[in-house]
């Protein structure tokens, strides 16, 4: 028979409750960085500028300008966590980019053709080591948007995990399938759905199935959240998490 003070069956440990009934996870806070088209905005120079190599450059020159950006903020105490592994994926992807593109000139046409590709596996690479660190990139977010503390609670230290984890696979899947295929229109179009289907589970369906399980959840965690509440119980989630 489990014991009283960890069985989250039999007693709902207090920052459980608040996750359930708050409804804190319908929308992880990790993932408001997505609608922050800012740290996005490098994809949109491909949209707008029609030369390879001008494309990439402006695009690494808006990742510079927003990792300097983000560190006066992060000086001004409106981040806690800097710099983020998204922004550093950024720099580095769009860095080489622009580094070949201008190396190579005469190749530029074969640089743009697979850049699609590059960029995606870049991402999934920065996705996987920041989370193999221990450190993936959705948590850094839920650190900015609920202290440190929070952020370490067990349940929302697996949503970071396994959001980072789908999100190293199907950026990983993508890059492979443009490499192989990369002018396919059926490759391109499963490879939108994808990404389509890795954000709607990110901000739906995996949200809505861990509401609807954190009991279960919770038990798999029980000892790690006795020992999380017993380290911050003057946390307990009695104030807004997001």
């Amino acid at each position: 028979m489990p014991h009283a003070e960890t069985s989250l069956i039999r007693t709902r440990r207090p920052s459980v409750v608040k996750i359930q009934e708050e409804e804190q996870i319908e929308v992880p806070a990790g993932l408001n960085f997505f609608a922050k088209m800012i740290e996005w905005a490098p994809l949109w120079c491909f949209l707008l500028i029609d030369n390879a190599t001008y494309a990439y450059t402006a695009a690494f020159g808006v990742v510079v300008f927003h990792l300097f950006l983000t560190y006066v903020q992060h000086k001004r105490g409106e981040f806690l966590e800097w710099p983020k592994p998204l922004d550093i994926i950024f720099v580095v992807v769009f860095g080489l980019l622009t580094s070949l593109a201008w190396i190579y000139q005469d190749s530029v046409e074969t640089i743009e053709e697979y850049s699609g590709p590059a960029i995606n596996a870049g991402l999934a690479l920065g996705f996987f080591v920041s989370w193999l660190l221990g450190r993936p990139v959705v948590r850094g977010y839920l650190v900015d948007k609920l202290g440190e503390e929070k952020a370490s609670h067990p349940i929302l230290v697996h949503m970071a995990s396994w959001l980072s984890v789908m999100f190293t696979v199907v950026f990983s899947s993508i890059a492979v399938i443009g490499a192989i295929w990369p002018e396919s229109d059926w490759a391109i179009l499963i490879c939108n759905l994808a990404v389509g289907g890795a954000f709607l589970t990110a901000y739906k369906i995996y949200p809505a199935y861990v509401k609807n399980h954190t009991e279960e959840m919770a038990a798999l965690y029980a000892d790690e959240i006795a020992e999380w509440e017993a380290k911050h119980p003057e946390l307990n989630f009695d104030g807004e998490m997001a």
